[in-house]
């Protein structure tokens, strides 16, 4: 009796040094850090660059309630079962987790990764840059991200038409030697005032052309952005687009404004020099007139226009300004991706 007594409490003694509520506690401490490692790693990816916070904040509020659910469900199909059973069950439900965590993980680095690569293509053609160098750009994973590749790209192939229409129209505004507008020789022949008027008639064309390319530039830009299938979140904030497209339509007419000026200002010289044809001539590199009245005339014709080539030149650097200004800001808009 004694012995079984001694046996007893030998038993006892084993069973109280490995209880099964304190291996029901380390598997709910497991679960419990399993879970909070599978909710915070998108956190961390986001932290660490390599994903999107909206997407990351979706994914854990979605986890969160289909954990809770899942937990709930498994308590009531196992309350009849031994503690240990629903602990394993929480565990293995966090091991789900972070496997899911993970897949999320590498899903939002390669949207990461597709639209940075976008973003660095459209930078590059609004610097009037190459494309840039490297490897090819990862499919994104999501339709969200897909969506704003495509608008990205979208983007990228409408500026990069617009950069070609108009690098053409400079060449079209290069092709007019201007040097040679008002030179004495030009003046005192009535075929070189002749030529003249016809550069002037192109150079007033070309300006009709870039007031309307400009025009239909930025009304095709706002159409693409107002009817591109793109989440809301990615697109500008409506006035930011229409004031810049205000604020390029308002440079354009001011540059438009004083190179028809200066059009005219060049006219008049060529009317004049018209009128002087027979009188005027040009004798050791200088023009020389008919009287001091011709020649106060001349001055003062002179002097209109380059008082009109020093406005043009201010309005010349206003334009290029705010040209530089649309790039720095759509390059500091779209940052975020390509960092």
């Amino acid at each position: 009796m004694l012995y079984n007594i001694t046996h007893f409490g030998k038993l006892n003694m084993d069973y109280s040094d490995n209880p099964p509520d304190e291996t029901v506690s380390r598997v709910n401490l497991l679960g419990n850090i399993a879970l909070a490692i599978g909710f915070l790693l998108p956190v961390w990816a986001v932290m660490k660059g390599n994903g999107d916070a909206e997407m990351a904040g979706g994914f854990i509020g979605g986890s969160l309630v289909a954990v809770f659910i899942i937990l709930l469900l498994l308590k009531g199909i196992l309350k009849t079962h031994p503690p240990l059973r629903m602990a394993c069950a929480k565990l293995v439900v966090a091991i789900v987790l972070i496997l899911m965590s993970l897949g999320k993980i590498g899903a939002m680095k390669r949207d990461i990764g597709a639209i940075r690569a976008a973003s660095q293509s459209l930078v590059a053609t609004m610097n009037e840059k190459g494309e840039p160098s490297g490897s090819v750009a990862p499919q994104a994973a999501s339709e969200e991200a897909r969506q704003v590749v495509a608008f990205v790209n979208g983007a990228g192939a409408l500026l990069k038409r617009q950069v070609a229409e108009r690098e053409l129209l400079d060449k079209e505004f290069e092709k007019i030697d201007m040097s040679t507008l008002l030179t004495p020789q030009t003046l005192t022949s009535r075929k070189g005032i002749a030529d003249s008027r016809a550069k002037t008639a192109r150079y007033a064309e070309l300006i009709d052309q870039r007031d309307k390319m400009i025009v239909a530039a930025v009304e095709e830009g706002r159409t693409y952005v107002r009817t591109a299938k793109v989440p809301e979140q990615y697109r500008s904030e409506s006035s930011a687009r229409a004031k810049v497209g205000e604020e390029t339509l308002k440079h354009n007419a001011a540059l438009s404004a004083v190179g028809k000026e200066f059009i005219k200002g060049v006219n008049n010289v060529l009317d004049f020099g018209q009128s002087q044809l027979g009188k005027a001539k040009f004798q050791n590199g200088q023009l020389m007139f008919a009287s001091e009245r011709d020649v106060a005339t001349y001055r003062s014709l002179s002097a209109a226009i380059e008082k009109i080539g020093v406005r043009e030149a201010a309005v010349v650097d206003q334009f290029n300004a705010h040209l530089e200004k649309t790039k720095r800001d759509a390059a500091r808009q779209l940052g975020p991706a390509i960092r």
